[in-house]
């Protein structure tokens, strides 16, 4: 993979750090044999006479070794400040500016990001989607490659031109077949699915579908999930109410509102899926406000397992997803394409759990008729 060159930095040094990049990230290994100067000044677009330059410098220093008839190689005893350079890999859709961090999902992916890095001794820069200060980072030479943390469709552009430069992005937490760029995901549509089904063999026949905002993937991905499932199954248009909210972490009050309309309806649905954790929570306080019971009026499933999921009164079914594999698997990803290799797969979707618990049962008047028999 070539360097992306910038002109501040005379390019002997730039091939020199993208050599100790490798060392430092385990690609090249004490004793491993480096590739022919000729062979590395074709890969990295550069003239031989450059890359003996930023050999010679490293050899000075004692990271590498030249023999004669073998050719250089990765001294056994690296000296300890290789490993203490902080090389960087860019996360967006986690800076400051954002409501994220506080949340269990991206707070999840974060921390398994943060714990894959660390022993490392890689940094992490934590920005928002701003194209300005993500184009000053690239400029670094210490930067490594860009994590982008569930990006919104107005997002995608962006990240599939940085990909196509060569930078090395990948995309965690949100997925599509036809994009180029790399991908590690939940398989958001396919739990989606398996609620519709688990409510369907319970015996539900109207449903509620609550989700995040649908310019998101995920709860794209999870509304039509929910939708395709209940719609081969036969389930009528008018007996499915979809309601999206601007942010998963709340409902306002207009669209509490519009369930507690629903569900004063003579032939009001009784069962919900709750695109979200905190979704969920929010429907759970609007059905005791509105005097129903769960599950006895209505069944709730959710999406996220936090610890506090088994806790809650009565506990909440819901899905458990991998989030700290989540986090870990893009970030190895990232490092093999760092050190030039092909992302394989291309996009990855990681297994989604349904935790069955105690909101969701068959409806009252079923389960009431069952007990004449």
């Amino acid at each position: 993979m070539a360097i992306r060159f910038n002109a501040e930095t005379p390019r002997y040094v730039q091939v020199r750090q993208w050599v100790e990049r490798q060392i430092v990230t385990g690609f090249w290994k004490p004793g491993d044999v480096l590739p022919p100067e000729r062979t590395l000044a074709e890969q990295l677009g550069v003239s031989p006479l450059t890359v003996s330059r930023a050999l010679q410098g490293l050899t000075q220093e004692g990271i590498l070794i030249r023999k004669r008839r073998v050719g250089t190689i990765v001294a056994e005893n690296l000296p300890p400040t290789l490993f203490q350079q902080s090389f960087t890999v860019m996360a967006l859709g986690l800076g400051t500016g954002t409501r994220q961090p506080v949340d269990f999902y991206f707070s999840s992916i974060q921390r398994s990001i943060l714990n894959t890095l660390a022993p490392l001794g890689l940094r992490t820069l934590w920005l928002d989607y701003q194209i300005d200060q993500i184009e000053r980072e690239l400029l670094s030479s210490e930067f490594m490659g860009i994590l982008a943390i569930a990006p919104a469709a107005e997002h995608i552009t962006l990240l599939e031109d940085l990909y196509r430069r060569g930078i090395p992005v990948v995309i965690v937490g949100a997925s599509a077949e036809e994009w180029e760029t790399p991908t590690v995901d939940t398989d958001n549509y396919g739990a989606a699915r398996l609620a519709a089904k688990h409510l369907l063999e319970l015996g539900h026949q109207r449903f509620v579908g609550l989700f995040g905002a649908l310019e998101t993937f995920n709860s794209r991905d999870r509304w039509r999930g929910f939708r395709d499932a209940l719609h081969e199954a036969g389930v009528p248009e008018s007996h499915l109410w979809t309601f999206a909210t601007p942010y998963a972490d709340e409902v306002g009050e207009a669209n509490r509102e519009a369930i507690r309309t629903v569900l004063r309806l003579p032939n009001r649905p009784t069962a919900i899926f709750a695109g979200g954790y905190y979704l969920a929570l929010s429907v759970l306080q609007t059905l005791r406000q509105s005097g129903l019971s769960v599950p006895d009026d209505v069944s709730l499933i959710g999406f996220d397992d936090p610890p506090s999921a088994a806790l809650l009164e009565p506990s909440l079914t819901t899905f458990r997803q991998p989030l700290e594999q989540l986090g870990t698997h893009a970030v190895q990803k990232l490092l093999d394409m760092a050190k030039g290799r092909r992302p394989e797969p291309l996009h990855e979707y990681l297994p989604v759990e349904l935790i069955v618990r105690q909101s969701t049962a068959a409806p009252l008047a079923k389960r009431q008729a069952a007990t004449l028999v």
